[in-house]
């Protein structure tokens, strides 16, 4: 089974290993918080958790592109970058291990990054020239992957300022900066230069390929002598998965999961009735702020139930999923305040739930605006197209019915004219 959802079976296993690897450092950070409390600071926890989805978003996407749209990506690059995230997450905690966590890091990261980039790049340019029948440009190739990983670093490093002065976190040192970036930079240019050296011997190492059409692919695979592509797309394509009832269990679970965050919704707002009501007037703001938003969301997902249920894909739901990120985002803010004012109280079960909760909600919410269904057909518009239509055909004498052909394939009248 793993072979046909990932191409090969030990990208699987690589994949699996490292999430489990940057679920187990989530929660080995959220012991040492609950461990340490009051001491220990909220924030770091709220970093970690956000940078963990961030993380498993990376580290999934590439599974996601070749299993959806059928591109195939070489299995070394995914198995890379998985390999490379779960450093970059568990060799930090380990504070005596600083020639690995200011050395090591950031040179594979820039050796990974190059690699990631110079397969796009090159599988860009090699299928430009293969169409002007030119050989493929390897040194324009690393000179732009020298480019596109510069601007990475620059991005990223932004970022992190960005989010070390928002979590008023210590901000690195100047010259520790600039020691990474240089280490960040040797690495790229060390990939560059294998890689050239690798394209040479082996052309199809570092492409990218599409394989919508697996048959083709499978027989430019063999005529390339290239295994890996073979293996990858002969796996993925013999899938015989029923993704569609998948996806409706997956659908149902989903419901379910809102009914059961609804409940724990009440929940928390039960513990927030105990604990917030010790502050006074903001405790009591906060509690009914969080009531108000409770009633709001079970409103919108029960008559969200009731219109799925009247199979009503209209302007109402378009509607609905504005007041679905609303509610959201109204959420999102309580869940900030909330979690605010219980760790500056030291009410730390009321922090951690806090987390969780903000979490959960942000996720919904990147799920409720990039979701599917994206379209909703106005209701007015298919009420005033079916008058519309019949009164055009009972003008001009048209009738839902095919015209009726003779032998020739000419219309009757037309015959009985000849």
């Amino acid at each position: 089974m793993l072979e046909k959802m990932f191409g090969k079976k030990s990208t699987g296993v690589v994949y699996i290993v490292c999430v489990s690897f940057l679920l187990l450092a989530l929660l080995g950070a959220l012991v040492s918080f609950v461990a340490s409390y009051p001491d220990a600071s909220l924030y770091p926890l709220l970093v970690q958790a956000l940078l963990t989805l961030i993380a498993l978003f990376a580290v999934s996407a590439p599974v996601f592109i070749q299993k959806k749209f059928r591109y195939y990506i070489p299995p070394f690059i995914e198995i890379s970058l998985c390999v490379y995230v779960t450093l970059l997450f568990v060799l930090p905690r380990f504070e005596a291990n600083t020639v690995a966590t200011f050395s090591f890091l950031p040179a594979a990261g820039g050796f990974v990054v190059s690699m990631l980039l110079f397969a796009v790049i090159y599988s860009a340019l090699s299928k430009k020239a293969q169409t002007k029948q030119k050989s493929a440009p390897v040194l324009t190739s690393a000179l732009l992957t020298v480019g596109a990983a510069f601007i990475v670093m620059i991005i990223m490093a932004a970022l992190s300022s960005l989010t070390s002065r928002i979590m008023e976190t210590p901000v690195m040192s100047r010259k520790t900066f600039l020691m990474q970036c240089f280490q960040y930079l040797f690495g790229t240019l060390l990939f560059c230069v294998t890689g050239c050296f690798a394209v040479r011997s082996h052309g199809e190492r570092f492409r990218i390929h599409n394989f919508k059409n697996p048959e083709r692919a499978e027989k430019m695979a063999a005529e390339k002598k290239n295994k890996t592509l073979y293996t990858v797309v002969k796996n993925i394509s013999s899938d015989t998965t029923n993704y569609e009832r998948a996806l409706a269990r997956a659908k149902a679970g989903y419901y379910a999961i809102r009914i059961l965050y609804l409940v724990l919704y009440a929940a928390y707002i039960i513990h927030a009735c105990f604990a917030f009501s010790q502050l006074g007037v903001l405790g009591y703001t906060i509690i009914f702020a969080l009531i108000s938003s409770f009633l709001f969301t079970a409103f919108v997902y029960i008559y969200e139930y009731f219109l799925f249920r009247k199979g009503a894909p209209n302007q109402r739901l378009r509607r609905l999923k504005i007041a679905k990120t609303v509610s959201r985002c109204y959420t999102l803010s309580l869940m900030l305040v909330a979690m605010f004012v219980a760790d500056y109280n030291y009410n730390i079960l009321s922090a951690v739930l806090s987390v969780g909760m903000l979490l959960f909600n942000l996720c919904l919410m990147f799920y409720n605006i990039f979701g599917k269904p994206k379209y909703y057909p106005s209701a007015k518009k298919q009420k005033n197209a079916d008058p519309l239509i019949s009164e055009s055909k009972a003008d001009t004498g048209e009738s839902d019915s095919p015209s009726p052909l003779s032998e020739g394939g000419q219309p009757s009248h037309i015959k009985k004219a000849e």
